[in-house]
């Protein structure tokens, strides 16, 4: 058998392994991706159930609606409770908004899951804490609540 016609079959198999392999890389890498994001979609939504369960304890309620009402009245332990639980659900905020800037949450999801966190916005003790906490944000995400424009919270 002839040398070149050996070499020449010996670069085609390679370069079809080579495709065959790009291939099999690609649907790995879009798996990947995949699965990614149900995860970051888990997480998030895991997270802001998790934030929003703290409210409905019949302390954290009782604590929220006075607040509301006039933050002044709430006891320095009140306050503390409100400002860890108030915080907490800023925080899954800010996760949810991060996996939607790195392009781990899909637009449309990210959309609706980021309704939930503004209508809180519109309360005086969300406000509130926001202003006494938002430095420990990340930059950009100041940027995004600050711009969001505020609505009354409705409750009944």
């Amino acid at each position: 058998m002839n040398w070149e016609v050996i070499g020449a079959i010996s670069e085609i198999i390679g370069a079809i392994a080579v495709v065959v392999s790009l291939v099999y890389l690609a649907r790995q890498i879009r798996e990947q991706n995949i699965q990614a994001k149900l995860s970051a979609l888990h997480d998030m939504s895991r997270d802001q159930r998790n934030a929003s369960a703290m409210f409905a304890t019949e302390d954290i309620s009782e604590i929220f609606v006075r607040a509301n009402e006039d933050y002044s009245t709430l006891s320095d332990a009140e306050s503390i409770r409100l400002v860890i639980n108030v915080t907490g659900l800023f925080r899954a905020w800010e996760n949810a908004f991060l996996e939607y800037k790195d392009g781990n949450l899909d637009p449309t999801v990210w959309a609706t899951l980021s309704k939930d966190y503004t209508q809180p916005m519109g309360a005086n003790s969300f406000k509130h804490i926001w202003a006494l906490r938002k430095q420990n944000y990340d930059p950009e995400f100041q940027m995004y609540i600050d711009g969001i424009e505020s609505s009354e919270y409705v409750s009944k």
